[in-house]
């Protein structure tokens, strides 16, 4: 029996919660296999061109800026914390900025400049818009001002470093799931998030690339939301209305869980309709646990936040080049193995 009341305040709860991303299959490659908080990667690549960075000393305090792609997503907040703990470690102080939403393209490409403008001696960012962040981080590398990229790519990337998931690799994950979970067979959408968004982009095609493994499978839909729970509510319920036998739903990051959630919730779809989404908010958590959600896809964005200030810090201090291309890897979270160790630090890296 479905309890409304705290479904309802479970989502309204949601709507103001930020995100945090991941797999249970690993996507991470030996070469950047993750490590623990407070390790930084050692091998480099050859340095990014470009105009000379201005360096500081070893015991110099840096200023560094960390730019997300939105505020309201518990996603951020842990990209941020890992971020907060690597500057301690740099002597660095961290300035956060972002815009109010995962759409506000130029509301972030301002903030960027802002900062810019300000002097600080590096910035992370995660793009918004694959082609629009592009300008304004030569900008800023033309002044000496480092930028490291940070979970969603820009394209070309002038960048000296892009610190992310493989998300084409680990969206095959979600669809290797869902068809497992389907027995290779049935209907099923995709609610995605945003056009252009390199992140966006790159989780639908690694699904269709793994859902078409399963020649039993087929895609019936696939929608945008704007990384908005109200409209990964709205388009779940469009999906359903046009799609009544639908056997499977892929959610590609924490509102479209969220929100789809909901929908099967109410609807009482719950654990009829299989349902494989992205990152690990504790909405989502709560969801996988009832077994409304059966699968996420969990990100470790405490890393992405860590090694970028590291990548930073080394950039600015003259210590040489990070890895141009940083995978922080991914993992399948079902409620099978969420008590498992590793996967409760995954899910949980604030936890004391």
């Amino acid at each position: 029996m479905t309890n409304q009341p705290y479904l309802n305040a479970l989502f309204a709860l949601s709507l103001s919660a930020v995100a945090l991303s991941g797999c249970v299959r690993d996507t991470t490659t030996p070469s950047t296999s993750a490590p623990a908080a407070g390790n930084a990667p050692t091998s480099a690549s050859a340095p990014a061109a470009g105009t000379p960075i201005k360096t500081k000393g070893a015991n110099e305090k840096l200023t560094l800026a960390l730019v997300p792609k939105g505020t309201t997503h518990q996603f951020w907040q842990t990209v941020k914390a890992g971020a907060d703990a690597a500057a301690k470690e740099v002597n660095a102080e961290l300035l956060y900025n972002g815009p109010s939403r995962e759409n506000s393209v130029p509301e972030q490409i301002d903030i960027v400049r802002n900062f810019g403008t300000q002097g600080v001696d590096g910035i992370a960012v995660a793009a918004t818009d694959k082609g629009a962040l592009v300008t304004p981080v030569n900008e800023l590398q033309e002044k000496g001002i480092p930028v490291v990229v940070v979970d969603s790519a820009i394209e070309p990337d002038p960048s000296h470093s892009f610190i992310a998931t493989d998300n084409v690799a680990a969206a095959r994950l979600a669809a290797e799931e869902l068809g497992r979970l389907l027995n290779g067979k049935g209907k099923v959408a995709i609610l995605n998030f945003k056009k252009g968004s390199g992140t966006s982009d790159e989780r639908e095609q690694g699904f269709r690339e793994g859902i078409a493994k399963f020649t039993g499978i087929q895609i019936v839909a696939s929608e945008y939301t704007e990384s908005d729970v109200g409209k990964a509510v709205s388009q779940t319920e469009s999906i359903l209305t046009a799609h009544p036998d639908l056997d499977g739903l892929f959610a590609s990051n924490e509102p479209n869980v969220i929100g789809a959630a909901k929908v099967f919730d109410d609807k009482g779809k719950a654990g009829k309709i299989k349902l494989v989404g992205f990152d690990a908010a504790d909405a989502e958590i709560e969801g996988l646990k009832k077994g409304t959600v059966d699968a996420l896809v969990v990100q470790d964005p405490f890393r992405m936040g860590y090694e970028a200030v590291k990548a930073l810090a080394q950039l600015v201090r003259g210590q040489g080049t990070p890895q141009k291309r940083i995978d922080t890897g991914a993992k399948v979270v079902t409620k099978a193995n969420m008590e498992t160790p590793e996967m409760k630090k995954l899910l949980n890296p604030l936890a004391k």
